[in-house]
């Protein structure tokens, strides 16, 4: 074969996936393959949540049930974890999400221009609107926003709102 065959054969090998098909010089195809998986480690898979639990193949969790993920390359890995900053952000977004979907599911009703987060945290509901209106306490979140001034009923003064930092409950 000449060079220029030979550089085509490989330039075709790498680009097919490590499958290709030559034909020789009397005309008969030949079939070469290069497994890509011997040149390569084998897989590692675990579970996000007990990242202890590893396997060789695909899964399940032997604790939890959830599906195992493949374990990228360090180098990957390094590159695909979001910062500490960005967690954040995307936690902050979520619990946004949550409060209004909890709002449109009429399980939400707070009493601060801000909504509070530890209602929805807490008990994913937020009745401390209602609750106000009715003479009970609130959750302390909200009864420091209305110590600030950020109450979004002008109608109830800060100082008739109550809280009971020990036995809030809703």
């Amino acid at each position: 074969m000449r060079p220029t065959i030979i550089l085509s054969v490989v330039v075709l090998a790498f680009y097919s996936g490590g499958s290709l098909t030559t034909t020789t010089h009397d005309g008969q195809q030949q079939q070469t393959r290069q497994d890509s998986q011997t040149t390569q480690q084998s897989a590692l898979y675990y579970c996000t949540m007990h990242p202890e639990i590893t396997s060789d193949k695909p899964g399940e969790c032997s604790k939890c049930s959830m599906a195992l993920v493949k374990k990228e390359s360090n180098e990957k890995e390094k590159t695909q974890q979001p910062s500490a900053k960005e967690n954040v952000q995307q936690a902050k977004k979520l619990l946004a999400d949550a409060k209004k979907q909890l709002t449109r599911e009429g399980k939400y009703n707070c009493c601060v221009k801000d909504p509070c987060n530890q209602c929805a945290l807490d008990h994913q509901s937020c009745p401390c609107y209602d609750n106000l209106k009715d003479g009970k306490t609130v959750c302390p979140e909200c009864y420091g926003g209305w110590q600030r001034g950020e109450g979004k009923d002008k109608s109830i003064k800060p100082a008739d709102v109550k809280t009971s930092f020990s036995t809030h409950q809703h």
